[in-house]
């Protein structure tokens, strides 16, 4: 099961890795402000038993044997749920959700100790300062405190709960640390953290490696045995990462991820992200995050009336502008959350540009913003020669030959969109020799225009942040 931002899939691979089934149901999320980003966990919920009952009489259909589940979801996303009936208290407060942003300005915790415990910047994107805020704002929250039957968490956590017949309240690795409560070192809830934010251990699930025995799932008796993030698991979409190849998942967000082996790469303006674990196996990588990717397309298209976006064409456009995309606050290497999107040229709005520009603008704004982190990783030797391209948005030809003019590297894009989900069913079935995936490659080709117009997006950028 890939539990993502828009939707949730069912995907079954055979054991040469081919999927051989899916099901997909959409999920809502809903804006309730630029700050306030949220979702349905009952509907997340029903949605991964609806996708999963199509699994199941697919597998029954078909005689099927030797059946075992990995679930993938979104990662910092949050809500809290009754720990003895599993009914939500709280909508899913969405990894895009910043509301805590105004709590963070007095945080106490000096943000150099959190890097050293954690591999993150302090962030109102993480789990931690929106776990602070319902226990401060949610009377639902405040009334289950009292009663002793809270647990939040992680949205995964809520899911194994409500999915396993045992109800199971774990969470994996990858999904904790991404709350900024989950220390890197000791792979567990950090005290100085959980008193910084004060939130008590008690009320989250215990955190488990990736690679677990989480319990059997209810009415089908399949055992969960692999729980992950998305991202974590899609570095894994191609199988083994190769040196010198970087990952990028194009979806909601843009994530680039590079493979840092046994040991997480702190103190950088990059995440160190755990991409896979088990009682005696870890594995890091370093991570650039881009929050305005498909976000940004779904901002654009309420903010400047544009509908159908995607299909507006956009390559060979003349007199481009530039569009400074903070969609959702910027990520690394930035991390500043309280900039509004606007073009370059301040004085302009989308109805001074042809709808073919505004689209121009806002594809090459995400190019530039993964270039800018790319750039960052190579400070810290990690080079890139080859990038990896996957997610929704990879179908864009476009997006990734600016990619390949812009990093100086070849792109490599395959015609199979889900690599979360083979991540997943990889690393489940003990990383097996898979075939690998037909692609289409791009090269660089020299394009003066658009480094200029690159050049000119990061410097403002860079002069808005400092």
């Amino acid at each position: 099961i890939d539990q993502g931002t828009h939707s949730t899939r069912a995907i079954i691979y055979n054991h040469s890795g081919e999927a051989i089934f899916k099901s997909q149901q959409e999920v809502d999320l809903l804006y309730r402000d630029s700050a306030r980003v949220e979702q349905d966990g009952m509907q997340i919920l029903k949605t991964c038993e609806s996708v999963l009952n199509d699994a199941h009489a697919y597998i029954q259909k078909n005689h099927l044997n030797n059946i075992a589940l990995a679930l993938t979801t979104q990662r910092s996303t949050i809500i809290a749920w009754d720990e003895h009936t599993g009914e939500v208290l709280t909508p899913a407060l969405s990894w895009l959700d910043t509301r805590a942003q105004n709590d963070l300005q007095s945080f106490s915790l000096d943000e150099q100790i959190i890097r050293e415990k954690t591999g993150l910047p302090l962030s109102p994107h993480y789990g931690a300062s929106k776990l602070q805020w319902l226990l401060k704002y949610d009377e639902r929250v405040q009334r289950a405190m009292h009663q002793q039957r809270l647990k939040f968490g992680p949205l995964a956590a809520y899911l194994i709960f409500n999915l396993t017949e045992q109800q199971s309240c774990y969470v994996d690795y990858s999904n904790a640390h991404r709350t900024l409560l989950w220390n890197l070192q000791t792979k567990d809830w950090d005290d100085d953290l959980l008193d910084a934010f004060s939130i008590d251990s008690e009320q989250l699930p215990k955190p488990v490696p990736n690679t677990f025995e989480y319990g059997k799932l209810k009415q089908f008796n399949y055992p969960l045995i692999l729980v992950n993030g998305d991202q974590n698991s899609a570095i894994y979409g191609y199988g083994k990462l190769a040196s010198n190849t970087s990952f990028v998942n194009i979806g909601t967000g843009a994530f680039v991820l590079a493979n840092s082996k046994q040991q997480p790469v702190l103190n950088t303006k990059l995440l160190a992200s755990i991409t896979y674990s088990s009682d005696n196996d870890q594995e890091y990588a370093l991570e650039g995050t881009v929050n305005g990717a498909g976000a940004a397309m779904t901002w654009a298209e309420n903010e400047w009336g544009i509908t159908d976006i995607e299909s507006i064409p956009w390559k060979n456009v003349e007199d481009v502008p530039i569009f400074l995309n903070t969609v959702g606050g910027l990520g690394s290497p930035f991390w500043k959350s309280d900039f509004a999107p606007t073009f370059l040229n301040a004085k302009k709005t989308h109805i001074d540009y042809s709808n073919e520009q505004c689209m121009a603008a806002l594809m090459e704004s995400i190019a530039f913003l993964i270039t800018i982190n790319i750039e960052e990783m190579r400070k810290h030797k990690v080079e890139t020669n080859q990038l990896l391209v996957a997610g929704g948005m990879s179908k864009d030809e476009n997006l990734c030959q600016c990619l390949a003019n812009l990093c100086s590297v070849s792109v490599e894009v395959s015609s199979f969109k889900e690599a979360t989900s083979r991540g997943a069913a990889w690393l489940a079935m003990q990383r097996p020799d898979w075939n690998i995936l037909e692609s289409k490659k791009f090269h660089q080709i020299e394009d003066d225009l658009l480094q200029s117009r690159y050049y000119d997006f990061k410097s403002a950028i860079e002069g808005i942040v400092h």
